[in-house]
């Protein structure tokens, strides 16, 4: 079966933000909490691939994703967001600066990478305040990261 791409990304998103969620919880290594997913419930081939590219890059470039979200955060230290908020901007501006570095700054990317961390905000916290929260900490690392201006 072929899988489609925007549903692979999807739902590696949604299992990344479960392995994210586990790794602020537990602070265990993410490769293991992924690994440890995949034993427990069967999982697309395509979208583990997508998640374990997303977790190699972080590891590998963790300081500076903390810290281009703590850049952005105004009267509000980095260890007061709550797991879902702090799980979805890590995953959303890792896979931005995967985009950035393969140079893939395709805006329909960068606009399915802002479009999944609301919806998933907005599905796993219940809260406006959130997705409006989550919208103006990526939307302030796009227009820095990227050439030409993204609104959003």
């Amino acid at each position: 079966m072929k899988y489609n791409i925007k549903n692979v990304q999807r739902q590696a998103r949604e299992l990344l933000l479960r392995i994210f969620y586990s790794y602020d919880q537990k602070e265990d290594n993410l490769e293991s909490i992924l690994n440890e997913y995949t034993r427990i419930k069967t999982i697309h081939p395509e979208v583990i691939k997508h998640a374990y590219n997303v977790i190699s890059f972080f590891e590998k470039n963790k300081e500076t994703v903390d810290n281009l979200i703590k850049s952005h955060l105004q009267k509000w230290r980095f260890e007061r967001l709550g797991y879902i908020e702090r799980a979805i901007l890590r995953i959303a501006i890792t896979e931005l600066l995967i985009l950035k570095e393969t140079n893939k700054e395709e805006d329909l990317m960068i606009k399915r990478i802002v479009l999944d961390a609301l919806d998933l905000v907005e599905c796993y916290t219940g809260s406006k305040e959130s997705v409006k929260f989550i919208n103006g900490i990526i939307g302030k690392v796009i227009r820095e990261m990227f050439t030409h201006p993204y609104v959003y």
